[in-house]
This record gives structure tokens, sequence and C-alpha cells, in this order.
């Protein structure tokens, strides 16, 4: 019986050492990741490298994010990407889904907000606390949402000074707000990625682009624009939802899924904002420094772009409307935090 007794106990000892040793030693989760914008683009550079890092640091190595070298699909293509399992986590434009994210436009609105940052950090607030459980994003795992800096309009051969001057011209834009607000201009929209930008405008198919500023540079467009007019708060905005397949997401420790969990939200949108908006000046100034005009809109051009464009502050509310959710409220209170938000980084240091 104490010969029984001593075998068990070593056979357990065993079991449990050999238990242990594999906790110890477990593979670590990796997790893919695509992103469909050049590497040098802010918002890699400045913020999925990055983050991906801190994710990878502050888990101590148990999730592997891995950077794809080019990506999965086309970039309208991600959602499906990431909800159907092809790829981990990307980001997505609502843009490229026309009529897909109608309460997401709210953070796109025309003449809004004046940083990228501040735009992002309002834009999740309210998504998460009012506008989540209306289910844009359902199939995905949505764990954060930003947006660019004021956008702008470029152009190749025409500046644009007036109202009129918008008037039958060629743009690129990426479609949601932008489109709606091109075709409130007059402008004739042609609807294309981002990527496709540079040989749109060298060969002439279109005459001019909706962009932030920072997209001079990351698109190499100071070659071939050369007058730009930006509008207070912008002329329009666009914005991501930085996405993961819901089954990896499930998938993942508890522990590593709280660390993911602080490191998005917003947290990400803080940091994708910042990058993102934050490289408008100096691609902006670098742009003026090889001959590109900027032109500042003067208040008859903005006045006459409130008039045009604000019926969309009322298609938003009838969608919020058909919701169930208190429009006036939530915009007024989107208003207010940008405010307050654009406030806080102009009196930065």
């Amino acid at each position: 019986m104490l010969k029984l007794c001593k075998k068990l106990l070593y056979c357990s000892g065993l079991a449990l050492s050999l238990s242990s040793a594999h906790v110890a030693h477990a593979a670590p989760t990796e997790l893919t990741v695509s992103v469909w914008l050049p590497p040098t683009h802010s918002l890699v550079a400045g913020f999925i490298v990055p983050w991906l890092a801190e994710i990878e640091e502050q888990t101590e190595g148990r999730i592997k994010p891995r950077l794809l070298p080019k990506p999965v699909t086309n970039p309208a293509g991600h959602y499906d990407a990431a909800r159907n399992g092809l790829v981990d986590i990307t980001f997505i434009s609502h843009a490229y889904y026309p009529g897909r994210f109608e309460l997401t436009k709210l953070a796109s609105l025309p003449l809004t907000g004046d940083h990228g940052e501040a735009r992002s950090v309002a834009a999740w607030r309210i998504y998460d606390q009012y506008l989540k459980d209306a289910g844009e994003h359902r199939g995905v795992k949505l764990l954060s949402m930003y947006g660019h800096g004021p956008g702008l309009v470029m152009t190749s051969n025409k500046p644009v000074r007036t109202i009129e001057d918008f008037d039958g011209l060629k743009v690129r834009v990426g479609g949601g707000m932008a489109a709606d607000v091109a075709q409130a201009l007059n402008i004739n929209p042609v609807v294309k990625p981002a990527p496709d930008s540079y040989e749109l405008l060298s060969t002439g198919v279109v005459d001019g682009l909706f962009f932030p500023g920072e997209s001079l540079a990351a698109f190499k467009l100071d070659e071939v624009v050369r007058h730009i007019t930006r509008f207070p708060g912008g002329l329009y905005g666009d914005s991501h939802g930085l996405i993961m397949n819901q089954r990896a997401y499930d998938n993942l420790d508890p522990q590593d899924r709280e660390i993911l969990d602080r490191l998005s939200g917003e947290y990400a949108a803080r940091m994708a904002g910042a990058a993102w908006g934050g490289a408008d000046a100096g691609s902006l100034k670098a742009g003026q420094e090889k001959g590109v005009e900027i032109i500042d809109a003067d208040e008859a051009l903005v006045a006459a772009v409130r008039e045009r464009t604000q019926r969309f502050e009322q298609a938003w509310l009838d969608a919020a409307a058909a919701k169930n959710i208190d429009g006036p409220a939530v915009l007024a209170e989107f208003r207010e935090q940008l405010q307050q938000l654009d406030a806080e980084i102009d009196n930065r240091p």
C-alpha cells in the first residue's frame, strides 16, 4: 500500500511538472495584421507599428502580432477579410462601404473639427456610449475608431477660391461623406481608394482630390498637386474602424484580452488620431516649399459650403431617430467634446 501511494505521488508530481513546463513554454499567440496603406504612411509608421509593439511588450510576448508584407486584399475587402478570418487585425475606411455606416458619419460631418486627434477621441467616446448597439460593425470586433484631420480639396491646375470653382470638377473621393459633399458642391466624384490617387491625378483622369493634409506627402502628391484649399473644421471628414476577427479575439487568454482592451478604445483612438492628424502641418509645409499654393477659404466660400452641406446633419439625425437614438442630444455632446478636445490640443506647449 505504501509503495502504491509513493507511485501515485510520483506520477502526480510528474504530471504537474510536465503541465507547468507546458504552460511556461506555451507558444505565443500570433495575430496577423494586414494594412492597405504604404509602410511610410503616418497611420502605419506612427500608429500601427508602435501599437503592435506595445501589445507584444505588455503581454510579455504572449501575443506576437505579425504585420504582413502586403495586404491580403483590396482596401474595401478588408472588412470581410477580418470577418472571415483571412486576417486577425486590420483597419477599414468607413467611406468605402456605401450605405452601411450611416451612424458613423457623425465623425465625418463638414466644418466640425480642427484636429484629427480630437475628432478621433470624440468619435470613439460617442460611438462607444451611444451608437455601438446599432450593430454597424456586426461580424467583427471593433477595437477602436479614429479619424483624420480637416479634409481639403487639392487640385492640379484650377485653384478653388469661390463656390463656383467647384462646378464640374472631377475629384477623387473615398466615398462616404466626401462623396456626399462632392455632389452637394456640384463636383463629379470619382470614387477610388486612396492609393490610386497619384495615378488618377497625374494622368488627368481627375482634376483634384479630397484628402487631409498628411496625404500630400504620404502619397507623394506634392509632385502633381499645385493648389490646396482648406476650410475651418474641414470640408469633410473620414473615420476608420480598427477591427479584429471575433473568434481570434474570443480565443485570447483572458489576461491578454484585458491588456488588448486597455490598449484599444480611446487609447488607440487618441494614438491613431494624433499620428494621422499630427502629420498634416509638416506635410503642408513641405508642400509649400515645393511650390504648392495653400488657399484659406474666405467667409463667403465657407458660408456657401455650409449652406449646401447642412442637409447632411439632418440626414444623420434621421438615421439616429430610425435607431431610437436621441440624435440632437448626441450631436450636441459630440460637438461639445470636439470643442473641448480641440482647445486642449491648441493649448499644449
